[in-house]
């Protein structure tokens, strides 16, 4: 098991061009902990959050209680900010419940660097604690395959599948771009926030820009260049506040004891506090990460990249490179026209250059004397299989002839009526042949009035059935 999630992590290296992850969240398989320790040396492994807490109601049956004693203490312990804290809490929590070294909190408290949050206040993990938002891989996937998908369909869906999510980002993008999100207040910090984050980290940002609002500060030292504050809330104990440090002797530095910048990539509220109590007009170019801002998908500073081996063909690496360069020239002078119309001129000439050899690439082939274009697309020496010709019908002629089935037979004859006289079908009383002549009675017979009345209502009967 060891050797297939070896072989699966190096495969994955290859893929994203040797760079290793900083931080990657797993289970507490302990195959893919040393598969990890193996291939990823430098990677901070850390293990998911929900699996934690499942192992921990398993085991510890005074945990599925939340309000009970020991899960106050466990929350106290576990939330600690630094891990010396974090160890003497820990100390107070195992002589207080007797959690020795069989016990499953002894245990995993050998591995505490892999699942404490005191041991990764300093590792970048964009906000997530748990590997559960790997699952969205099902809905990345549902209406393309489903359990009895081949592998070769699989294939092609998954291609697919990629195409969507691509066109969904870019219209994300575009909205992004195209429209401004409206500020809960007139601080220019806010309006930075808004014109660079995209719609959803600014969703993110305007919700630590509340909670600054109702955040107290209370100053501790200022020597002039550094300055500590204890920023936390008015109903709080004193606590539960973070010491928030702002430096400004080599530019402006600015720390947070609860470490969300660091962890999350995004400012906290009470960083947001301080900075406008500094009175900041921006966001600092080192706290604004590019990955959450709007071109963040087109930003490539100064990429170069060749191609590996003998094949001509493009990597999706280079691709990359010269989409964020087109972009970055879009960015830079979009105010320009003469050197947008420049560079359209430009890129109209070298897509006709492109195209002229391609022309000659086309096979011919011959069937029954004439000629048609082949579906296969031959480049050097690689084969590449184009769609079909496209039908002008699809499904069966429209002239096609078959047998009807009875039931069709039937359903497609008109309703015939039924005679009440005779029992026969296609006509009623009135029309029948069978009838006898009793309405024409001679006037010399006596007339029987109750037989008049009989034939008139039957005759009444039919017409307003049918």
């Amino acid at each position: 098991m060891e050797e297939t999630f070896t072989w699966l992590f190096k495969e994955w290296l290859k893929c994203m061009f040797d760079k290793a992850p900083g931080c990657i969240i797993t289970d507490m398989d302990g195959a893919m902990r040393n598969a990890i320790k193996h291939v990823f040396p430098n990677t901070r492994h850390r293990f998911c959050k929900w699996h934690i807490d499942r192992h921990l109601v398993e085991h510890v049956p005074a945990r599925r209680d939340e309000n009970s004693e020991f899960s106050k203490d466990y929350n106290r312990w576990y939330y600690k900010r630094s891990r010396s804290h974090s160890e003497k809490e820990l100390k107070k929590l195992a002589e207080k419940y007797n959690i020795n070294e069989r016990h499953w909190l002894g245990k995993m408290w050998e591995l505490r660097e892999h699942w404490v949050p005191a041991y990764f206040r300093d590792v970048f993990t964009a906000g997530m604690t748990s590997s559960s938002r790997s699952e969205s891989i099902n809905a990345f996937f549902d209406g393309f395959v489903n359990q009895s998908t081949t592998l070769q369909e699989f294939v092609v869906q998954y291609d697919n599948a990629l195409v969507d999510r691509r066109k969904k980002e870019a219209e994300e993008d575009s909205r992004s771009k195209a429209s401004h999100d409206v500020c809960l207040s007139k601080s220019t910090l806010e309006e930075d926030a808004a014109k660079r984050y995209t719609r959803a980290m600014f969703e993110k940002f305007e919700l630590e820009f509340k909670g600054s609002i109702d955040c107290w500060e209370n100053l501790v030292c200022d020597d002039g260049y550094v300055t500590e504050y204890m920023v936390g809330l008015g109903n709080e104990p004193e606590w539960k506040w973070y010491k928030v440090v702002y430096d400004i002797s080599d530019g402006i530095n600015v720390s947070c004891e609860c470490a969300m910048f660091e962890t999350d990539g995004i400012l906290c509220k009470h960083i947001i506090c301080i900075t406008e109590k500094n009175g900041l007009a921006a966001i600092p170019e080192k706290y604004m990460l590019n990955r959450w801002t709007i071109g963040a998908r087109y930003k490539v500073n100064h990429l170069e990249s060749t191609s590996t081996g003998d094949s001509n063909k493009l990597t999706a690496f280079e691709k990359w490179c010269i989409t964020s360069r087109l972009q970055r020239v879009l960015e830079e002078h979009q105010r320009c026209r003469t050197i947008f119309k420049k560079m359209t001129e430009d890129l109209d000439l070298w897509v006709a250059e492109c195209d002229e050899p391609n022309k000659d690439k086309e096979t011919i082939v011959e069937t029954s004397g004439s000629q048609v274009q082949s579906n296969f697309l031959v480049e050097g020496n690689e084969i590449f299989i184009r769609d079909p010709n496209v039908a002008k019908t699809k499904g069966r002629s429209k002239t096609a002839t078959r047998f009807k089935s009875p039931i069709e037979v039937s359903q497609s004859q008109p309703k015939q009526r039924t005679c009440k006289n005779c029992g026969g079908r296609g006509h009623y009383t009135t029309t029948c042949k069978n009838m006898p002549n009793e309405l024409f009675i001679e006037p010399t017979e006596a007339v029987d009035l109750v037989r008049i009345n009989e034939l008139y209502y039957m005759h009444l009967y039919d017409i307003l059935v049918y």
